[in-house]
């Protein structure tokens, strides 16, 4: 997905380029497609290998890989599938290996990249299609390895039938427990040892026969290749095999002892040394040597029985070592070989030209015998420049043919020859001197396994001397190649060798002799023909001197020819590990400095390509040439700058110095600088770079490609010696490299410093450069930190020896020895192996402050990653209030400088570091607080997990059940799943209704009474369902209901926990607040006191200091008043003396001119007298001025501070007096709520009335109107009666009698009249009583 084209400006169009891009993705396609559906075969093949007999379940099959199911076929992509369509439950571990494939790809391409160099983007796409049709081609083309052996090999070694099927391995192993379980009856624990053993020796052996077919398959390319070069440097294929001469018929050898010759070039003249032995396959490495230890089967099951014991396991480590050895020969010899180019010219040079030439080159580090040579020189440094991977190829304009030289072969059959021949002279000799004591089988297997070991270990030597010369050959041919493209600093610092270039040893001794009065140029080599001293570390020789490179030693001693040649391989061994040491880390050092002045330019790869002009804002070539000499400064201030070993150590430090210095710039210090700009795409893009980049540049664990499924043992280091003792092999593969067996593995230092940088604008990279300036000066603050504190130390130390004389010598002598030691140390800091090694902690010591840093962070904000500008400034206001403040406040209170360090006002205010602190005692206090913090937080997370399991603890012991209790043991996540059983009613009811019947041509019968009896079967199978499911699905909801009344129980006593958390939290934060409330006010009034208490001092002390000024300016007044008087005294003596010598000489020149300017200067003198009383006046007056000032802003401080007292105590007691109101107004207020409820209360009952006023008034009138005129017509009756009585009150008596009804009648309509009336006045009465309670 991250593919784009590589677009060509430079070329018309683009469609070419386009095409090679598409190309390339197909080439790169197929491939994949090709090896991952070659794999799901192989994979499908073995599953089925597995299974062929199908599941059965049980203990033995644990472990197995799953079964594919063939039903169903699917497509993992439906647009485009690359792969093949796969079944649905199919899973092949095995295809996560497929991310390798596009590393080995990008590696491939890389190798190529460095040899052809393209200069355009177009060739570039063009060489990648190129190489991937290569790779293409090679693997539909590839043989298989076992084809290279014989075939009886192929069957007992390669042969998949027996050992690559687990089933049948699994029977070998019950097999061999039988065995044991029948010799011997063993009690529980001896048994379980034997199973241990058995077990641990049967996985022995199956990675004995992975790693001795993995050696095997690199021998048989190896050896293709060796082959190949082995004809082209005009050697016979015999070279590569020895032939085999077994133990039991061997004779004494006579030259055994014999060196093979110093110049390989003299088989090319005579080879009848040689055994011209040509087998018809490739052997393994042990049957060059003994046929009975090198037989073995596992092919068949007794074969690998055989191989199950102590003796057979030797055995196979025994064939897997010769293997090995084998295959590091043939890889030193490729190796050696594939370095070793030679370009000649098409003309010939004069060899005395030559020799001229090359006598007159010469140069060193500090450039002062740097004289140029001659054409002819020239031509022949262009014409030996090899077209590896590690250097450009030739001139364009220069024609020229590559040819390996004969000198770079090396024999296999002459270099194990010798070994193999003394092993047989030591074997005879053995058997001659024990006679009949080796009669046993086993103790002649034994001897023979003793022997070949050590002939193992010699052959070793003798392949790690030319292992050595190799690695120097491809270090310094990826020297000269980068120094190709920087010729100034190549022709100034630098010594080019030439092919046969001689030395004369007189001279070499004539240089090493320091004589101060002669200039002498340095030697032209490395270190002295011994091995013992170290000469020049400027030279760069030509391969074909490094071919014969301490090969001469054994011409230098004079003892027995044996002893010589085992003491000149341990002194070779060492001169050329001391040579590849120097040589590895002045390269790694000389492209730092290269690639860093390179940062500066173009970020394009192509114009990377061409590196000057140099860019000036990064130093250029000065800072390259001032950075070399300083690098030959520290080897001359060595206290032995002639031993190999001690320079050694010096580069291999200072290039550990100067990575861990790039990687910490870049890792910390410039991503913090984006981060806190806010320039986060900077940011951004410098973090994806730097997990890419920076890992290549240090000494971290980069894991091989091929040990993905066999790691080391967890908490095991795998750059420690003790890891490396005891698992050498998987130690090789956790720390060699992504791909270990690589013929260069250099780095491309230059490559991965541009990728760090190659995204940003030239803004952001003078931001980089100005960061990686600071890193440096902060490296030399450190070292003179140093040196100050250990000058300190070492005075103490001399004081406290001093002191310990005169008392108790025995309690002080210790302790001041190791001060003694310590300082000494330090005080020799200029030594820079020391002070490099101090640069050194420094920086691994900021390192994992800055890991622990960035870890608190993410737990402190509770973030993935700290990568935005708001995290950033919480995150640093955080750390400088919990860690460097408290860091900081620890460093001065042991120093007792605690009251000078202050407080920071606000929390964004950075923390200044102390007076006098230095940075590695800040890191180590920091680095304290931090470990300090993460503890307490890890003390936390087990708390809180040990309360969470005794909560659950504490629930399952509640509960009232007999169960065991399981929820100590479930999953926290775990849930309830429910499945049920498919029953086959179906089936067994159709299966029993056809066990009985009658089959006719067109239909079929049963008997009434079998039917009846299968579907009396099919209802009590129903019914048996039925009451399954119920008691099933009962079951499932009960327990559904008692999970849930569990939760909800846990969760009401977490509830419970958590309110009384909260209730303590927050009486805490009450109480944290008045507390950091009262501390404030006492800190403020401390503060207002001690100003106070110091105040009148400050006023006298400025009081004083404008009296002194006043006295100062007077008496630089009357200072310049007296110099005035004796100016004018001595120009008054000297106008006198002037009139004396006129009239001693008798001059007649009037004197009045002189007398004239005598009298203007004493009025002057006056006048200025005068000036200098006035100007006294004047400073007199300033000072009284001042100093009513002063006191007026005295006393107005005076009469502030009062107002300031008097306003508090006026606001304590308006304070006061609120709080005495309070209650007052709170009664008041109570008082006041209840007469305002009472009057709205009052106010409803008014309206009440008055609606019902309003409603009853109309009634009421109506009501007496109609009353009253009743009233008025009975009135009216009335007077009618008495008028009718009075006119017939004469004819009353008589008729009294028949009167008296009517009367009787009168009187009741008088007492209705009344009885109304009253009822009148009585309705009148509440009426007026309510309209006067409305009034009122």
């Amino acid at each position: 997905m991250h593919k784009c084209p590589r677009f060509d400006l430079k070329l018309e169009y683009f469609v070419n380029t386009y095409k090679d891009e598409c190309i390339c993705l197909q080439l790169h396609l197929q491939l994949l497609r090709d090896i991952v559906n070659q794999q799901i075969d192989a994979q499908r093949e073995y599953v089925h290998k597995i299974w062929r007999e199908g599941q059965r379940g049980g203990i033995g099959e644990f472990g197995l890989p799953c079964n594919v199911i063939t039903k169903q076929l699917i497509s993992l992509n439906t647009s485009c599938p690359t792969l093949k369509n796969i079944y649905l439950l199919e899973f092949h571990p095995s295809l996560g290996l497929v991310c390798l494939i596009p590393k080995a790809l990008e590696y491939v391409y890389q190798e190529f990249y460095s040899i052809c160099r393209p200069k355009t983007a177009s060739k570039a796409s063009n060489l990648e299609k190129q190489v991937l049709q290569l790779v293409v081609d090679e693997w539909l083309t590839m043989e298989k390895t076992e084809t290279f052996y014989s075939s009886q090999i192929q069957k007992d070694l390669f042969a998949e039938v027996l050992i690559e099927d687990p089933v049948l391995v699994q029977e070998i192993a019950l097999s061999l427990l039988e065995v044991g379980a029948d010799e011997e009856k063993k009690t529980g624990r001896e048994k379980q040892l034997f199973i241990l053993d058995s077990f641990s020796m049967l996985l022995e052996l199956a990675t004995l026969r992975h790693r001795l077919i993995e050696v095997a398959t690199e021998t048989a390319w190896l050896a293709r290749f060796y082959k190949a070069f082995a004809r082209e440097a005009g050697f016979g294929e015999f070279h590569l095999y020895l032939r085999p001469v077994h133990f039991e018929s061997a004779s004494h050898r006579e030259k055994a002892d014999h060196l093979p010759p110093i110049f390989i070039t003299s088989l090319l003249e005579d080879d009848s040394c040689l055994a011209r032995y040509i087998p018809p396959s490739l052997p393994l490495s042990i049957q060059e040597i003994d046929s009975h230890i090198g037989k073995f089967s596992f092919r068949t099951r007794d074969g690998v029985m055989q191989l199950l014991c102590p003796s057979g396991i030797r055995n196979m480590q025994l064939i897997l070592a010769c293997q090995v050895i084998q295959k590091n020969a043939l890889l030193v010899a490729v190796q050696q070989a594939s370095f070793c180019y030679l370009i000649q010219p098409p003309h010939a040079l004069d060899a005395k030209e030559g020799n001229l030439s090359r006598t007159s080159r010469s140069s060193s580090a500090s450039g002062r015998n740097s004289v140029s040579g001659s054409e002819t020189e020239d031509l022949l440094l262009q014409a030996t420049t090899p077209a590896t991977s590690f250097s450009p190829g030739c001139s364009p304009g220069l024609l020229c043919t590559i040819k390996r030289p004969p000198e770079a072969f090396i024999s296999i059959q002459l270099e194990k020859r010798g070994p193999r021949d003394r092993m047989l002279n030591t074997f005879t000799q053995k058997r001659e001197a024990q006679g009949s004591r080796l009669q046993n089988p086993d103790e002649i297997l034994k001897l023979k396994r003793d022997i070949i070991v050590e002939y193992c270990h010699k052959l070793n030597q003798c392949v790690s001397q030319h292992a050595l010369r190799g690695q120097l050959i491809g270090y310094y041919n990826s020297l000269r190649s980068l120094l190709d493209d920087f010729p100034v600093i190549r022709d100034k610092y630098f010594i080019i060798g030439l092919p046969q270039g001689k030395k004369e040893e007189q001279d070499l001794k004539k240089n090493l002799a320091a004589d101060p009065r002669s200039f002498h140029p340095r030697p032209r080599s490395l270190l002295s023909p011994e091995g013992c001293t170290f000469l020049n570390l400027w030279f760069i020789p030509h391969p074909t001197e490094l071919l014969i490179m301490f090969k001469t030693l054994p011409e230098k001693v004079s003892i027995s020819v044996l002893f010589v040649h085992l003491s000149c391989l341990q002194a070779a061994l060492r001169a050329l590990h001391l040579s590849l040491e120097i040589v590895g880390a002045f390269h790694n050092m000389v492209s730092y400095l290269l690639a860093f002045a390179q940062l500066g330019n173009s970020p394009n790869c192509f114009c990377a390509l061409n590196p000057e002009p140099l860019a000036p804002d990064w130093g250029g070539t000065d800072r390259i040439g001032t950075e070399l000499q300083e690098i030959q400064k520290m080897i001359d201030s060595l206290q032995n700058p002639l031993d190999p070993s001690k320079v050694a150590q010096l580069l291999a430090v200072h290039r550990e110095v100067i990575f861990l210095q790039f990687d910490t710039a870049i890792r910390h210090r410039l991503r913090e600088t984006f981060l806190s700009s806010g320039n986060v795409s900077a940011y951004q893009s410098v973090t994806v770079r730097l997990y890419h980049v920076l890992p290549p540049l240090s000494n971290s664990v980069i894991q091989s490609a091929f040990a993905s499924q066999l790691r080391l043992p967890q908490l095991l280091d795998p750059q420690s010696g003790r890891t490396l003792m005891h698992f050498p092999w998987g130690t090789f593969l956790m720390d060699g490299g992504l791909f270990p067996v690589a013929i260069n593995n250099t780095i491309n230092i230059n490559y991965n410093m541009q990728l760090c940088l190659c995204n940003l604008s030239d803004a952001d990279r003078r931001v980089a450069h100005g960061e990686l300036l600071a890193m440096q000066f902060l490296m030399e603050d450190v070292l003179q930190n140093s040196y100050g504190c250990a000058v300190e130390d070492h005075a103490d130390c001399q004081a406290s020896l001093a002191k310990s004389k005169q008392q108790n010598l025995a309690e002080t002598v210790d302790s001041s020895a190791n001060w003694l030691q310590n300082s000494k140390l330090l005080l020799r800091h200029h030594d820079p192996v020391i002070s490099r090694n101090l640069l050194r902690s420094f920086l691994i010591l900021w390192k994992q402050l800055e890991i622990l840093k960035a870890e608190w962070g993410r737990l402190k904000l509770g973030a993935e990653d700290i990568n935005t500008v708001p995290l950033y400034k919480m995150f640093c206001e955080q750390y400088g209030t919990d860690i460097l403040y408290p860091a900081m406040k620890a460093i001065v209170r042991q120093t007792g400088t605690e009251e000078e360090f202050g407080e920071p006002v606000t929390s964004t205010q950075h923390v200044l570091p102390p007076r006098g602190a230095s940075e590695m005692e800040m890191k180590v206090y920091q680095l304290q607080k931090l470990l300090e913090s993460l503890e307490i937080h890890m003390i936390h997370d087990v708390q809180k997990k040990i309360n969470q399991e005794m909560t659950l603890v504490i629930s399952e012991r509640a509960r009232q059940e007999s169960s065991l209790p399981t929820e100590l043991w479930k999953h926290r996540v775990m849930q309830e799943n429910f499945s049920v059983v498919q029953p086959q009613i179906v089936e067994t009811f159709v299966q029993r209704l056809m066990e009985n019947y009658q089959e006719s041509d067109m239909e079929v019968t049963f008997k009434k009474s079998h039917l009846q009896q299968c579907l009396t079967i099919l209802g009590c199978d129903v019914m048996a369902r039925e009451r399954s499911n119920f008691e099933t699905y009962s079951m499932f909801y009960e327990n559904i209901l008692q999970q849930q009344q569990h939760l909800l129980y846990q969760k009401e006593q977490i509830a419970g926990l958590c309110h009384g958390m909260i209730m303590e939290i927050t009486a805490l934060r009450a109480q944290l607040a008045d507390l950091e409330e009262e501390n404030l006010g006492l800190k403020e009034k401390i503060r207002k006191e001690v100003r106070h208490e110091y105040e009148s001092l400050v006023r006298n002390l400025f009081v004083t200091c404008l009296c002194l000024k006043g006295k100062l300016d007077v008496y630089r007044l009357s200072i310049e008043q007296r110099v005035f008087e004796i100016i004018s005294e001595v120009r008054r003596e000297g106008v006198d003396n002037m009139i004396d010598l006129k009239k001693k000489f008798g001059s007649t020149k009037n004197n009045g001119d002189l007398k004239e300017h005598l009298s203007k200067q004493e009025q002057l003198q006056l006048l200025q007298d005068e000036n200098i009383r006035l100007s006294k006046l004047v400073c007199k007056l300033k000072a009284l001025n001042c100093w009513k000032q002063t006191t007026q802003k005295a006393q107005l401080s005076a009469k502030l501070r009062d107002a300031e007292k008097e306003a508090l105590q006026n606001k304590k007691e308006c304070l006061n007096a609120k709080m005495m109101a309070e209650p007052d107004m709170t009664l008041f207020r109570g008082q006041l709520t209840a007469v305002r409820k009472a009057l709205a209360k009052s106010q409803a009952d008014n309206d009440k009335l008055k609606k019902q006023l309003h409603k009853q008034l109309p009634q009421e009138c109506s009501f007496k109107w109609e009353a009253f005129q009743q009233a008025d017509e009975l009135q009216c009756q009335v007077y009618d009666l008495e008028a009718a009585v009075s006119q017939r009150n004469v004819t009353a008596e008589g008729r009294l009698q028949s009167c008296c009804p009517i009367v009787q009648a009168v009187q009741e309509a008088v007492f209705q009249v009344l009885q109304l009336r009253s009822r009148v006045t009585s309705f009148q009465h509440p009426l007026s009583m309510g309209i006067t309670s409305s009034i009122l």
